[in-house]
């Protein structure tokens, strides 16, 4: 397994109960975060909560990478701390702060790549992984401060 830990901070002109209101119906984000391809609540609340659990399904260099995302806590408009399974294992933290009515969003995923074709590419390749990542982001962040 290849490990990354990415860290990912993103500043809006909005409160964090904006910015969570729009983060917590993970269901439309295949509509307006390009490379999010699907984003399926699994669980009866449909809304990230604790419990609840998401298959996911990323634009990759290689082909889609499909994971299942567990919320394993959840505090409205501050934080969320998702364990991915699948072609990513690991765990993701993102937090929201105040910032004098502004937000700091900071997204940590410490994650490693499971299938055999990401691995054997990983040794050589993981510099081109890690940039497609951060293109994956940035088009978040961009798609998210239109929405706000």
């Amino acid at each position: 397994m290849i490990k990354y830990l990415f860290k990912t901070v993103w500043h809006f002109d909005a409160p964090p109960q904006k910015v969570w209101e729009l983060i917590k119906d993970a269901r439309s984000m295949p509509e307006w975060w390009p490379g999010v391809k699907r984003f399926e609540i699994l669980s009866k609340e449909q809304e990230m909560l604790q419990g609840c659990r998401i298959q996911t399904a990323v634009k990759g260099l290689t082909g889609d990478l499909n994971f299942e995302l567990e919320i394993t806590k959840a505090v409205p408009f501050g934080e969320i701390v998702m364990q991915s399974r699948g072609d990513l294992t690991g765990q993701g933290v993102w937090t929201l702060t105040a910032d004098n009515g502004n937000t700091i969003s900071t997204y940590i995923w410490e994650v490693s790549t499971t299938g055999r074709l990401m691995n054997f590419l990983g040794f050589v390749f993981k510099p081109l992984f890690i940039w497609n990542h951060n293109r994956v982001m940035k088009a978040g962040y961009t798609a998210l401060k239109k929405r706000l």
